[in-house]
């Protein structure tokens, strides 16, 4: 079942409500495509959204206080029939963002004269190409093509030449650092067709027709990471636009929560990135999510570098490592304002999980070792070195600090930063034990995760999100279930918090005290958590309150609720934890098992996925009729006593052994206990 592309219409300067330009992007280049065919200037008189408008490059920024993205410029559309220019607005239009092929479609007419503009950045190369083809008009009367407004500021210089290659913008700007740029614009007639390439950097002296099909190419061979089928086209449609956001937000360097001077500038945080990585990897995008621990570990030197001490015997070594509360390409310094938020700490944690979660979905020992586990084991040991308090008669809290923001700052004994100390602890020993290293470490991490778990604030039988403040209502408390699981499904004080806080959540549904609902990124998060308690009934529903918030075309918002709060369209943790909540519902991983259909509802009687598991295996499974039809495992690195415990849709158990590449488990041959070694 293909995902319907979204659509929206209007006359003239008229927008839906709600209206956001479209998002194109190859993780580099970021743009917004508007109705018009073109890209909006910097400021209009319509911010929809708070969201920034322009051509932006990823790593490209200003310098100090605020290292903000700059602009590389914007255009407009020309047109001019018979020689005389039509600058009018069209009489009607429609735009389309077909994530399949990942590009902008407007249609234009104009009494009659009917224009189509196709535009996409080209997924392998650092061009914006733009194809305007006319009907109702011979196109030899016709002249089209693209006005290119450079970008401009105090701190650019640059000149226009005209080149055999087509006109050049040379530019330097002096930001962040010395940065040399050039923009190249090149008009072609290909056919019937008018084409101009924008290219960053050198000229692209190729087709349109060549272009696309390498870009539409690529787009289809990320999509076929993985395949879910299920006889709901909205929920289709909302794991593909998280697909194509995390895609489109997926830099050299880290997954930002977007590629705009609106979102934090391009500035990576490590809580926002793991939820990206989740997201990826339940989809079957490992490449692609395991950039963040690479970068983790490329800049580990710096992070230790924050906290190391020098020493005649232990020079800047065993104190661990901090990161960056906004990081950027290479995390050299604090990209964030001053504030309360530079007391988080809980961000390790991320890191931490983000490295142990690649490493088991990749199933690469050589990369637990090399990569994950150098950085885990630095963040264990600064909570171990700087976090952890303990007192006289053993006791081990983690004292005052920032936990989620809306709580505000210096919360003592923090549900959600203790649970990811005790996960980063519990992750970074069994990685040790598995590595055969650092073993008498390994036995106080798992003893100090043990005492930090009986100093969790509670009241009333549930846990509390702080010693501060016992009655809040914080996302944070469903923490031990998700994103930093600590117990085990059915755990009761930890389902008494999530059971609090699902009955609660519009009180704290939001990031910040804004807004009457529950935004798409806690609602996903509160199906996850609902599913690790056991509840898996609950996990549609609040997918679909997900949803619920979607903009025009339905991309994810960080607040979207017209008329009271409204903030930043394109938000790309919402898309990453909304991506994980649809595929756990399908393909679960808790406790050491993977659960198959555990939050499909009864009546759902045909689905089928294919989706890769913690285990390092790929699992594909059909349901037909309320049957099970199909189950295939495919196995990285197949050894002799390998197993994965499989819990069928109706409960029953089922161990297979993974000591071989393909592993086809036919069920009408299963025997009655459901148990099998095939």
């Amino acid at each position: 079942m293909e995902p319907t592309p979204g659509t929206v219409s209007g006359a003239g300067a008229e927008t839906p409500r709600g209206y956001v330009p479209a998002m194109l992007s190859n993780g580099r280049v970021c743009m917004t495509s508007d109705f018009l065919g073109g890209v909006p200037p910097p400021r209009t008189e319509e911010r929809w959204g708070e969201l920034s408008f322009g051509i932006f490059i990823e790593g490209l920024r200003l310098g100090p206080p605020d290292y903000a993205l700059y602009g590389h410029g914007h255009y407009r559309l020309t047109l001019a029939i018979d020689g005389v220019a039509r600058n009018e607005l069209p009489d009607r239009w429609a735009q389309t963002l077909d994530t399949e092929r990942a590009r902008s479609v407007v249609v234009h007419d104009f009494g009659g004269i009917m224009r189509t503009v196709e535009t996409f950045v080209a997924a392998d190369a650092d061009v914006i190409a733009v194809r305007q083809t006319f009907f109702g008009v011979d196109p030899a009367r016709v002249a089209a093509g693209i006005d290119y407004a450079e970008p401009r500021g105090e701190r650019v210089s640059g000149r226009w030449e005209d080149t055999a290659e087509g006109r050049v913008f040379d530019y330097t700007v002096f930001g962040r650092r010395v940065d040399h740029r050039r923009i190249a614009v090149r008009d072609a007639r290909e056919g019937g067709a008018f084409v101009t390439f924008i290219s960053f950097g050198e000229s692209y002296a190729g087709t349109y027709a060549e272009l696309a099909a390498r870009h539409e190419a690529a787009w289809a061979g990320y999509y076929a990471a993985s395949r879910v089928e299920v006889p709901d086209a909205a929920l289709m449609r909302m794991r593909r636009m998280a697909e194509y956001q995390l895609q489109c937000c997926a830099t050299d360097w880290s997954i930002p929560v977007g590629i705009f001077p609106s979102h934090w500038s391009g500035k990576i945080f490590a809580f926002d990135e793991m939820y990206a990585v989740l997201g990826l990897l339940s989809a079957g995008h490992l490449a692609e999510a395991r950039r963040v621990a690479d970068f983790r570990f490329a800049t580990l030197p710096q992070a230790r570098q924050r906290v190391g001490h020098a020493s005649s015997t232990n020079r800047l070594f065993g104190y661990g490592a901090r990161w960056t509360w906004e990081g950027m390409e290479d995390d050299p310094t604090e990209g964030s304002p001053p504030g309360f938020w530079l007391d988080h700490v809980f961000h390790m944690a991320a890191i931490s999980r983000t490295c142990r979660l690649t490493a088991a979905y990749l199933d690469d020992a050589d990369f637990l070792r090399e990569c994950a586990y150098p950085v885990m084991r630095e963040c264990a040991r600064f909570f171990r070195t700087h976090l952890v308090c303990e007192a006289e008669d053993g006791t081990a809290f983690i004292g005052k600090c920032t936990d989620l923001e809306r709580l505000g700052p210096a919360r003592d004994r923090p549900f959600m930063t203790t649970c990811g100390v005790i996960r980063a602890f519990r992750d970074c020993a069994d990685a040790a034990f598995s590595l055969g290293i650092d073993a008498e470490e390994a036995a106080d991490w798992r003893a100090t995760a043990a005492r930090l778990e009986k100093s969790l604030p509670e009241k009333d039988g549930r846990f509390a999100a702080t010693a501060n403040d016992t009655d809040a209502v914080s996302m944070g408390t469903l923490a031990g279930y998700f994103p930093f699981p600590v117990f085990a499904k059915g755990h009761p004080k930890q389902t008494a918090a999530v059971d609090f806080f699902l009955a609660q959540g519009a009180k704290g549904g939001n990031m910040y005290p804004h807004g009457k609902n529950i935004c798409p990124w806690y609602a996903a998060t509160m199906a996850i958590a609902a599913l690790r308690a056991g509840e898996g009934g609950r996990a549609l529903p609040l997918i679909r309150e997900a949803a619920r918030s979607a903009g025009v075309w339905g991309e994810y918002w960080e607040i979207n609720e017209p008329g009271v709060a409204e903030f930043r369209p394109w938000f790309m943790t919402a898309a990453g934890t909304c991506l994980y909540a649809i595929d756990q519902m399908l393909l679960q991983d808790a406790d050491g098992e993977c659960r198959l259909g555990a939050g499909v509802p009864p009546e759902c009687t045909d689905y089928a996925f294919r989706l890769p598991s913690e285990s390092g295996c790929e699992v594909e499974f059909e349901m037909r009729r309320g049957r099970p039809a199909r189950l295939v495992l495919r196995v990285r690195h197949p050894a002799p006593g390998r197993r994965i415990r499989l819990i069928l849709p109706d409960g029953k158990s089922l161990l297979a052994e993974l000591d071989r590449k393909l592993v086809p488990l036919i069920f009408s041959t299963l025997p009655p206990s459901g148990r099998t070694q095939s």
